[in-house]
């Protein structure tokens, strides 16, 4: 951060908190709220106010395990190198007014004057890196009980060690001060559990800096007990694995057993080394947590508007691409993505800022020419389309939709949302999708029409061919860009023009380009399967499939599955008959009536 805070391209801005972001790649406004910091950059770091201030209150960089004087700056190191005043402690904003620091400090750095302000930035791009938290294990093992003070958390743990911690590099029992003769650390503590809050993923990081501990500990204290309870030691890559070889062989226990604090400091244990069944008792002078990792990408990720995963870190275009999001120009690195050690940090780090600098070389930005258009005069501005497109692209002004064009993935889930067929997909209209169907079923005998999505499944289509894989030759592709494109309107067209087998196809869960579009797509083909059935026609008629662009053989089975179906002609004539009835025209005053009813319902 010290080579950060002197680089001449680089401008530092601390105390500061991003509260709104808009535009899009190459034209980013970002809105900053800058906390007062009520010491100017006249501050020469003499220390003559920190000397002079009595006020003391909880040091948060040292987790709460020491104090800090109200005016502080969190570590010698810190960026930039001048003191910050804390005006939640400090008694100057009380009635007290006081002044001492103001009347020691020889540069007339303090200025209490100063508020909060807001700035707005034209950037080109945007790296989140906002990182994690750890997680929080009051209640579990007495932690936070005033009848266990020597239990404590791995961070706790790590500040007691340095020389700038609390107890200034001193390993100490907090109950008495005196240095342990005995040390337990109990792994995964909220981590790989299903139990309401705590987290179901490994937080990666403990296993490994547990075993580190172990050895700094030993160097202090070579006679010194160290038991490790765990649930199984992840440790990845030869230099992991190493440090725990050696760190059995100077000694350290490794217990695979999760213990259960009782009375004192006693953990209580099943032993497998000696027998299952073997329930085991030993008291430790101190306990140590080792507490997982939990993200705080939430707010960013509104702020920016990307997604997050299932387990709250943002969410990867796609595992392809590590260090992007699905909208370009707004990257990610480090363990706001998921937990990653310093390495993996640095790596992604480097990524994302090689993926940025790509954005600097060219002074114009490529865009697809597959994007969403929209027709004015059909557009009612009843938003339908704006909530379902994941990418923030489409916008309500002036009661239309507007899209920004350098959002618009083109995946056409947002033609599916509108009803008023206010919006197409250049290159993708149902037009030109229609067309092909018609050319497809000019005999549609034995034909299977098949959806396939560009990225997965039309892949997999291709896949099988080059693999020379046989199926039936009465299959018929019509490619769309993803699965969502596939209006139920297009289905109905199928059948309407005798098609005896309809496949959607798409990438699997978790794998669409588009982020979760195909999930959209699986409730649209559900609920017309369901239609189907109450109408009298088979529901087999319609299937859904996913295939990766890998399995060619997956394509092919879910052809020969629909081979063997046998449709009677008189249940083609039926869904002709039902399907072939014209849709009703509305005005564009009465697609305003129903959106308006819409939005009211």
């Amino acid at each position: 951060m010290v080579d950060v805070g002197r680089h001449p391209n680089i401008e530092l801005h601390t105390l500061c908190e991003v509260i709104e972001a808009k535009g899009y790649v190459g034209n980013f406004e970002v809105t900053l709220r800058k906390h007062p910091r009520y010491v100017t950059e006249d501050c020469t770091f003499c220390g003559e106010c920190l000397q002079r201030c009595n006020v003391f209150a909880e040091d948060e960089f040292n987790v709460s395990r020491g104090l800090r004087k109200a005016i502080y700056t969190p570590f010698l190191q810190s960026v930039p190198r001048q003191y910050v005043i804390d005006d939640k402690a400090c008694i100057h904003f009380s009635e007290e007014g006081c002044q001492k620091c103001v009347e020691d400090c020889k540069k007339h750095a303090i200025d209490f004057s100063q508020t909060v302000e807001e700035e707005t930035l034209h950037i080109g791009a945007t790296i989140a890196a906002t990182g994690v938290r750890p997680y929080d294990p009051t209640g579990l093992y007495g932690y936070g009980d005033s009848r266990f003070p020597d239990v404590v958390t791995s961070m706790e743990l790590e500040r007691m060690m340095s020389p700038e911690g609390p107890t200034k590099g001193e390993v100490i029992r907090p109950s008495t001060g005196e240095a342990p003769r005995s040390v337990a650390f109990v792994q995964c503590v909220g981590s790989r559990s299903e139990k309401d809050g705590e987290l179901a993923y490994c937080s990666k990081l403990c296993c490994p800096n547990t075993i580190k501990n172990t050895f700094l500990l030993k160097e202090r204290f070579p006679e010194l007990e160290i038991y490790v309870f765990h649930n199984g030691i992840r440790t990845s890559g030869n230099r992991q694995e190493r440090m725990f070889r050696e760190a059995r062989e100077e000694g350290v226990v490794f217990v695979n057993s999760f213990p259960k604090i009782t009375e004192g400091h006693v953990l209580t244990f099943f032993n497998p080394l000696i027998d299952q069944q073997w329930l085991m008792k030993k008291e430790f002078d101190l306990i140590v947590l080792a507490v997982g990792i939990v993200p705080t990408a939430k707010e960013i990720s509104q702020v920016l508007g990307i997604p997050l995963g299932k387990r709250g870190f943002i969410k990867e275009e796609n595992q392809l691409s590590p260090s992007s999001t699905p909208t370009n120009g707004i990257y990610f690195a480090g363990a706001v993505g998921s937990p990653a050690d310093i390495k993996q940090c640095i790596e992604q780090a480097g990524n994302a800022a090689m993926q940025v600098s790509k954005h600097f070389q060219r002074d114009t930005a490529e865009l697809s020419s597959i994007i969403a258009k929209v027709d004015f005069e059909r557009c009612t501005g009843c938003g339908k389309c704006s909530k379902q497109c994941l990418f923030g692209a489409i916008r309500i002004e002036d009661k239309v939709a507007v899209i920004t064009q350098a959002l618009c993935r083109g995946c056409g889930n947002c033609v599916n949302a509108c009803e008023f067929d206010a919006i197409a997909i250049t290159n993708h209209t149902d037009e030109q999708i229609k067309a092909q169907l018609k050319a497809a079923l000019s005999e549609p005998e034995d034909k299977i029409v098949v959806f396939a999505c560009h990225w997965c499944s039309y892949a997999g289509a291709d896949f099988a061919g080059t693999s020379r894989l046989q199926y039936s030759p009465n299959t018929r592709i019509v490619k769309t860009m993803c699965s969502c494109r596939v209006k139920v309107d297009l289905i109905k067209y199928a059948f309407a023009l005798g098609a005896p087998k309809v496949i959607v196809s798409g990438c699997h869960p978790g794998d669409c380009h588009y982020l979760d579009n195909n999930m959209f797509t699986k409730g649209r083909v559900m609920r017309l399967r369901d239609k189907l059935s109450s109408k009298g026609i088979n529901p087999e008629r319609l299937m859904l499939e996913w295939i990766s662009a890998s399995e060619g053989q997956r394509f092919v089975d879910a052809i020969q599955r629909m081979e063997q179906l046998r449709v009677e002609e008189d249940e083609i004539e039926m869904s002709k008959m039902i399907f072939s009835q014209p849709k009703k025209k509305r005005s564009k005053e009465e697609d305003k009536i129903r959106s308006q009813s819409d939005f009211i319902a």
